[in-house]
């Protein structure tokens, strides 16, 4: 439907994870893998320019091992649908904050969760951590803050070389997510070793830290342009404009055409809330 409706569309699903039952017990996406597979088959079938598709780390019910092996399911469905180049993965870790007035929030103990910043004052001290470990909000019952960034760093090492197996990313833009993985692990240690100093020593050690890491917090774990849907095209002169400029004027008018001859219905649609299910 979205594709008689539009000329061009992108899609972006945030899977969090390849277990069902993680995904069951979270509500989010609660059907199998294999309806993930041909949902995604479906919509490349039927034109989609783009798919993102995300993976989080830190997710409750979630172990280590669990986090990581996302990117094997990455590779399922690479393969299970064709090597299509329109499917973009990335993995990130749920950081640094649960969200406030969410039920992992309010209730952390019935989502397997410890909450570390209760007030506005707790979050305020929490952005002013020297490393994204020390902002986490929260840890989970499976997983310590250590194992939320080890994993994640882990995770995302794996993804870049899959990438690179692939062809779905070129090699200095491998070389350089890899680089950049390496240089996060290493500050992510000596800034815990900065913080294991006493007070009146840290201040400065931190200091000179933080200009190293200021470029290198852009774009740490996936590239630059992955994220980026078509917007818009540069063009060196006017004849590419203009060339350009027809073609869209012809795929406009074929479309208006098409649905000229071949009106459809627009369809409503009534989603049941979650109440509504359990009533």
């Amino acid at each position: 439907m979205i594709n008689e409706s539009v000329p061009k569309y992108s899609i972006e699903i945030t899977l969090e994870t390849h277990d069902e039952k993680i995904r069951r017990d979270n509500g989010k996406f609660s059907c199998t893998n294999q309806k993930v597979i041909d949902s995604l088959n479906f919509a490349l079938k039927h034109n989609c320019a783009k798919i993102d598709l995300f993976f989080m780390v830190g997710i409750p019910g979630q172990t280590y091992t669990s986090a990581v092996e996302n990117i094997d399911f990455c590779e399922t469905i690479h393969l299970a649908c064709n090597k299509d180049p329109r499917i973009f993965y990335f993995v990130a870790p749920l950081a640094p904050f649960l969200d406030p007035a969410s039920p992992a929030f309010e209730h952390p103990e019935v989502h397997g969760l410890k909450k570390y910043c209760h007030t506005l004052e707790d979050h305020r001290k929490a952005i002013t951590q020297p490393s994204w470990k020390h902002m986490l909000s929260y840890e989970t019952k499976d997983m310590t803050r250590n194992d939320i960034v080890n994993s994640t760093y882990e995770a995302a090492e794996r993804l870049n070389d899959l990438k690179l197996e692939y062809n779905l990313i070129n090699k200095e833009d491998y070389y350089d997510i890899r680089e950049k993985i390496e240089k996060s692990k290493e500050y992510i240690k000596r800034i815990d070793h900065v913080l294991s100093l006493p007070a009146d020593e840290q201040a400065f050690e931190l200091a000179k830290i933080q200009e190293e890491i200021e470029e290198l917090n852009k774009y740490s774990i996936c590239g630059k342009n992955e994220l980026k849907w078509e917007v818009q095209k540069n063009y060196p002169n006017f004849f590419s404009l203009a060339l350009v400029g027809i073609e869209q004027l012809y795929e406009d008018y074929v479309n208006k055409i098409r649905h000229f001859l071949s009106p459809k219905r627009r369809q409503q649609f009534q989603l049941d809330t979650e109440y509504q299910k359990i009533k």
